[in-house]
């Protein structure tokens, strides 16, 4: 394993040790159950681990995780208010990763939580799924940081798109950050009422859904030194993720992690901190905020259409 990879499977190890403590159950998902099927650990070239758990044991979990003081791991969701992400996270405090530049949301390695909920083909139900993510949309880009050094550099080195952009969130989202967190709030409150025969992880595409039973049950299997627990039906639920699961993929389609914007696994830093020393290294520029305009405009366009 990687020094990353260690440090997040002692993560996963306290995470595991917190839900059997609180008779919490999960479920591993997308490259984290394929992993312990296929490798009984990590996939050789991934670096986080995911989760699923229900709504009812998700909700549970964040009333509870008050009983972490005076340990270095914590919960956060995106009801605290500086949280980017539709999903939970467990994680640890005594190193520094930051994922995204524009959001300054810095911890140590984590587990992500993804919440499932109820699910059914109404157009009722898609109408709530599409309203919700254009409102946590809203809500993120209120959430993002736009400098004004960043907004002149794009100007000025005829980079108009991305600066407009930037431009655009920083005066007409950023201030009104509190309306549009109530309005995500509203909606993902909303989002848990719907009622149907299948279960849906709601930060992903619309099409994307479960069959309850998949989750009726959760096994151990062996990940790495450890075990973790994965859907009892997990040769169904692995077929419909990713089809013939067994065979890995060609050495040229094997993406090498994520891509993160600091990482520093020695100690814990702010955020005035790390930029700091990026730039006395020379390792941070003013262009660096954000992606390029033609993804974050085929993300507004994927998070307006619902995917």
């Amino acid at each position: 394993m990687t020094e990353f990879q260690e440090k997040l499977l002692q993560t996963f190890k306290e995470f595991s040790k917190f839900c059997k403590e609180n008779n919490l159950t999960y479920y591993a998902a997308y490259g984290t159950c394929l992993g312990a099927v296929r490798h009984h650990g990590f996939i050789p070239w991934d670096d986080d681990i995911d989760v699923f758990m229900k709504r009812d044991d998700y909700e549970r979990m964040l009333q509870l995780r008050d009983s972490l003081a005076g340990t270095i791991y914590r919960i956060s969701d995106i009801r605290d208010g500086e949280h980017p992400y539709t999903f939970g996270k467990f994680y640890s405090t005594d190193c520094s990763v930051w994922e995204m530049r524009q959001f300054q949301f810095i911890i140590g390695p984590w587990i992500d939580i993804f919440p499932l909920d109820e699910w059914n083909d109404s157009e009722e139900c898609s109408k709530i799924y599409n309203d919700c993510h254009y409102a946590i949309w809203n809500y993120r880009k209120a959430l993002s940081v736009q400098t004004w050094g960043e907004i002149w550099h794009d100007i000025i080195h005829l980079n108009g798109m991305n600066g407009f952009i930037k431009l655009v969130k920083k005066c007409f989202y950023s201030p009104f950050k509190r309306r549009f967190f109530k309005k995500a709030m509203s909606m993902i409150d909303l989002s848990q009422t719907v009622q149907g025969p299948y279960l849906k992880d709601w930060n992903e595409p619309i099409k994307r859904i479960c069959e309850k039973q998949w989750f009726a049950e959760a096994v151990p299997v062996q990940f790495e030194d450890t075990t973790i627990l994965c859907p009892a039906c997990y040769d169904e639920y692995l077929t419909y993720e990713f089809g013939d699961y067994m065979t890995p993929p060609p050495p040229d389609k094997r993406k090498e992690g994520h891509h993160y914007f600091y990482k520093n696994l020695n100690k814990k830093l702010t955020s005035k901190e790390i930029l700091a020393e990026m730039k006395q290294k020379g390792d941070l520029s003013d262009s660096e905020a954000s992606p390029l305009s033609i993804k974050i405009l085929i993300d507004e366009l994927l998070h307006r259409k619902g995917f």
